[in-house]
């Protein structure tokens, strides 16, 4: 995000997120959610808004760093693609608003994952896996909060579906780089 603020670079993503670039996205967030939660051991409560900025920060650097990563293996199912069109559409409206639109994100996803950190803080495969669910809801419902079943569905869908691809032993290449060197 050189050269930007933080919150242009964001908006600019947000207005030219593709549905192509969707894997990526997804990629991205759940490599940087999973890292940030069980990398070094699970994060301990009191949960705080810094830990929920973090995955904010988490959410728009998939999204603005997803043109550079293209990855090899993309799951797909009918929700699945339904709920990456949702995504798109939502991510385009909250950019429509500006900083407004960030802020409106910012404070949809930092109370559900702190939520979800609290709750299950036993669990950060669970806390993971809601996290990261929780954040791409965000964007899907766009600045109205709403959301139709299916994308819903799908949004859960592809959380299950990268665990699995990555579960069969799929690296991503910066962890393949970060495990030779």
């Amino acid at each position: 995000m050189t050269g930007k603020s933080w919150q242009q670079a964001s908006l600019d993503g947000l207005a030219a997120l593709t549905v192509d670039a969707m894997p990526a996205v997804e990629a991205l967030l759940l490599d940087d959610i999973a890292e940030y939660l069980m990398g070094a051991g699970p994060r301990q409560p009191p949960y705080t808004v810094e830990h929920g900025s973090r995955v904010v920060s988490a959410l728009f650097g998939a999204i603005v760093n997803s043109a550079r990563f293209t990855p090899s293996e993309v799951p797909a199912t009918p929700e699945i693609i339904a709920a990456r069109a949702q995504i798109v559409r939502g991510a385009h409206d909250f950019a429509t608003r500006g900083i407004g639109g960030i802020s409106r994100l910012a404070k949809r996803v930092i109370p559900a994952a702190l939520g979800e950190l609290e709750t299950h803080q036993n669990s950060p495969e669970k806390q993971t896996c809601l996290v990261f669910s929780y954040a791409l809801l965000a964007v899907a419902s766009g600045p109205r909060n709403l959301l139709d079943d299916e994308s819903a569905i799908g949004v859960m869908q592809i959380f299950q579906a990268w665990d699995a691809v990555l579960g069969q032993g799929v690296v991503l290449p910066w962890r393949r780089e970060a495990a030779s060197g």
